[in-house]
């Protein structure tokens, strides 16, 4: 990973812990309002709340570094299971929207109320069995649960701007799709609009060639070369 690279790490690292900071002492911007703000950004950037400002998914990468560090065993879902569990989270959302499930999977809502005490038991034992969960998985409430990140997910999905892979450089090492937080198979995709997509430029970090970079979604390749 080269210094330009990694600092792009330490930034977000920093964004997070003042977004952390601002939720413990009270002095930043509900992230709801923050989430509101950035909705129309996400049709032309996608999403970057989610790798960002939001303290359960930060929480989660901090969990996950803990669990490095610690040497504990990682759990890699396959991407040929991974495929059909990430979509989960739109099903909970969808029936959140139809009012057919209780509000227990509205993450960064719930992670702000039981930090200051206003959660009831179970919420709060379900957002810390997931904190748990993130030292040995990347991001679980995140990739499977979190209705949030799915309503901005299919929103994310029109973007203009995103990650590129140069596949005419690229030799497909996995080494993106194996340091992405939410699984997806970044090494054999040319523009990531994939609606768990969370902005955190990870895969850009890690890639050792450089082969990645964010910026303007490719032209289709019949244009290619067209006058």
């Amino acid at each position: 990973m080269s210094k330009k690279r990694s600092k792009i790490q330490v930034l977000r690292f920093l964004v997070q812990a003042v977004f952390m900071a601002g939720l413990i002492f009270s002095f930043t911007p509900n992230t709801k309002d923050v989430s509101q703000w950035m909705l129309p950004t996400i049709l032309l950037l996608g999403v970057f709340f989610c790798g960002w400002v939001c303290q359960l998914g930060a929480a989660q990468d901090w969990m996950a570094k803990l669990g490095r560090l610690l040497h504990l065993p990682r759990v890699r879902v396959p991407q040929s299971i991974q495929r059909y569990l990430q979509v989960l989270r739109y099903g909970f959302y969808l029936a959140l929207t139809l009012g057919l499930t209780i509000g227990l999977l509205q993450g960064p809502k719930n992670f702000a109320m039981m930090w200051h005490g206003h959660l009831l038991t179970a919420a709060g034992g379900i957002i810390v069995f997931f904190l748990l969960l993130g030292l040995f998985i990347d991001r679980p409430f995140c990739n499977y649960f979190c209705t949030g990140g799915a309503r901005q997910g299919l929103f994310s999905v029109l973007r203009i701007f995103g990650i590129r892979r140069d596949t005419e450089k690229c030799r497909q090492c996995g080494n993106c799709t194996r340091n992405c937080p939410m699984n997806i198979d970044v090494a054999h995709t040319e523009f990531v609009r994939h609606p768990n997509c969370i902005g955190c430029l990870s895969c850009i970090s890690s890639c050792p060639k450089g082969h990645l970079r964010y910026g303007l979604m490719p032209r289709p390749k019949g244009e290619k070369g067209a006058k």
